[in-house]
């Protein structure tokens, strides 16, 4: 064995020595017969545009690079040199280098010719720290063995081995600068090759989020250099999102608080302009470094679009409203709620208390089930049907984020017997958080739905606009009335007579709902699994911002219901994104009466680095706390 191998390595120096006899002697007649690849075109990919957030910071960029290459014909009997010299600075070991660097030989299936590779990658994305350092140990290469060539010979050899042998091709490497922060939002991406119609180039794709959605627009456009024709390559455009990376990094910093504070499955927060339907910032908990996506696949799931749930009762605000709209009810009318247990369609429906007569406006305070559920029955099954997809239910929203889910209302003629006291209450239909921000959002807009934005516009490298999206109203949901009188409803709720009293700010009216649901799966609900949520707009008469955050399974040994989990995780973000905003307070402490919670100004230090609600069934039915 040992006498064969010196036979093959024999053999490849004198190919070697062949070759570049024919390199040095011969070189012109044989560059049309080496084999690059599409007939000696080299591609070069464009830089990938960068995406911003609505104040220019940096989300994704592309740093220069190069994908360093050899031609194992220009490299003669050194390849052992080579290899040994190489190895340490590309991150090899020789023998894994070695079989790269050494000459093979084929015929050419059109010219028939023998030709031989002059192309090989050694490695992509290589840093250009490391490149200077490449090309430093290749001017200094010891050529001992090739002084028993005539000088010109000699001088030839080492100018080619020095200088061609070992070549760079512009490269870009994708770096997300704020690690985690919008991680979701942004996405991340995979390098591979891409077949063209110059040939295949290696460049990088986006997996997921804005990266994959944007795809085409950031790739830019390909260049190519080949014998006597050089095309430079065109960057990819900007992505300007609609996206305020402080506002992320408050609303991640307390999600993260909250996953250490509730310890649930997961946690997300949307926070919205609802006049515009503009994206401040969308968070989940847990989350990952696209810089490193395989290190944290479990963290990537876009729970904010992607993960639907029964949202109990913060589904109300849409029977209530619509209601209000179709003039079945007003705030003042009263309803008799059984005293907490209402038979219907043959179960029962529960209330967490005992409620006798309450006005509406209470009913939405105090979260009655029952009370709902009666201005359900007045309104019938098409009309709540109607308002249920009006709002967006049942349809993606348009964000531009791939594994956006639609949710579920069902048709009415699947509905059951008491479908129409169990679909009002946030039951029999599913939903993604960001579905119920946009109707809460609707109601702080007066009755006008809006189409979420996350990109504001798509710009060249010098900052010239290419297009702008514009803001677009989807609908109208319900007049104007219907919605002040809603307004009014949802203010006494985040009150000490509401559910969502922990929500209350210092300085501004917050107007929100709160809700608390078992989980439904496998064909039942789950006791001891809730899923919490709080969704509020401030200042509630003048609204600036509309959220919401929802918390999945947190530990019920230490709190589950919205009002108690997701409401004060609210109340810490809704202070601090209202100070880096300098909103307008419209409410002022008594005197002497101290602040309970002073809002925090701060920039937020990420981006230097970075059961009650009740509803029960008898007869092996489930509660459901819709609180």
């Amino acid at each position: 064995m040992l006498g064969l191998g010196g036979v093959l390595v024999l053999a490849f120096i004198g190919l070697a020595v062949w070759l570049g006899h024919l390199q040095l002697q011969h070189h012109a007649p044989m560059r049309p017969v080496t084999d690059v690849p599409n007939s000696g075109a080299r591609l070069r990919p464009g830089r990938r545009g960068c995406i911003l957030d609505c104040r220019g910071s940096a989300l994704a960029v592309s740093v220069p690079t190069k994908t360093v290459c050899a031609n194992p014909s220009l490299i003669f009997t050194q390849h052992v040199v080579v290899a040994r010299t190489l190895a340490p600075l590309l991150g090899y070991r020789e023998s894994e280098l070695l079989p790269l660097l050494l000459p093979h030989v084929r015929t050419n299936s059109v010219t028939r010719r023998v030709v031989t590779n002059s192309y090989v990658v050694l490695k992509h994305k290589v840093a250009l720290e490391q490149w200077q350092q490449i090309t430093q140990a290749m001017a200094g290469l010891d050529l001992g063995q090739l002084t028993k060539r005539t000088r010109s010979s000699l001088k030839v050899a080492r100018d080619a081995l020095h200088e061609r042998a070992v070549f760079g091709i512009d490269d870009h490497l994708r770096q997300f600068p704020s690690r985690t922060l919008a991680a979701h939002v942004v996405g991340f991406v995979a390098s591979g090759e891409t077949e063209t119609d110059h040939g295949r180039v290696f460049e990088d794709h986006g997996v997921t989020g804005i990266e994959l959605t944007y795809d085409q627009a950031l790739c830019g456009v390909h260049g190519w250099t080949s014998p006597g024709e050089e095309v430079a390559p065109q960057d990819g455009a900007n992505v300007v999102l609609t996206l305020d990376a402080a506002v992320q990094a408050i609303v991640e910093d307390e999600l993260a608080a909250a996953m250490k504070k509730f310890l649930p499955v997961s946690a997300c927060a949307v926070v919205l302009r609802p006049d515009t339907g503009d994206v401040l910032a969308l968070a989940n908990a847990p989350t990952f470094d696209p810089n490193r996506p395989g290190a944290g696949l479990a963290g990537s799931r876009n729970c904010a679009v992607s993960d639907l749930a029964e949202p109990g009762s913060t589904f109300k605000i849409v029977t209530i409203t619509t209601a209000i709209d179709e003039g079945v009810l007003s705030l003042s009318d009263t309803v008799f709620c059984e005293n907490g247990r209402w038979w219907y369609g043959g179960m029962w429906l529960h209330d967490v208390h005992p409620y006798g007569v309450l006005p509406y406006e209470k009913v939405v305070a105090k979260s009655s089930n029952i009370g709902t559920a009666k201005a359900a029955v007045r309104l019938g099954m098409a009309r709540l049907y109607h308002a249920v997809t009006n709002f967006g239910f049942g349809a993606p929203t348009g964000l531009p984020l791939p594994t956006e889910s639609a949710g579920l209302i069902r048709p009415t003629n699947l509905w059951s017997r008491i479908s129409i006291t169990r679909v009002p209450i946030g039951q029999e239909v599913s939903a993604t958080p960001l579905q119920m921000t946009l109707a809460m959002a609707a109601i702080a807009n007066g009755g006008l739905l809006m189409q979420p934005r996350l990109v504001d516009r798509l710009q060249d490298a010098e900052g010239r606009v290419i297009i702008r999206f514009p803001t677009n109203v989807v609908r109208r949901v319900a007049q104007e009335h219907a919605c002040r009188e809603m307004v009014h409803a949802l203010k006494l709720a985040v009150s000490r007579e509401g559910t969502a009293a922990a929500a209350q700010l210092d300085y501004y009216t917050v107007a929100g709902k709160t809700g608390t649901a078992e989980k439904f799966a496998n064909g039942t609900y789950k006791s001891g699994r809730y899923y919490a949520s709080f969704i509020g707009f401030f200042p509630a008469d003048n609204p600036a911002v509309c959220m919401v955050v929802a918390v999945d399974e947190p530990d019920k040994q230490i709190a589950h219901l919205g009002g108690a989990v997701a409401a004060p995780v609210f109340k810490a973000m809704a202070e601090r994104i209202a100070a880096y905003l300098h909103l307008a307070p419209d409410l002022v402490p008594e005197p002497g009466t101290p602040p309970r919670t002073r809002p925090r100004s701060e920039a937020p230090p990420e981006l230097a680095a970075r059961r009650p609600s009740a509803d029960s069934h008898d007869s092996g039915s489930h509660v459901n706390l819709n609180r």
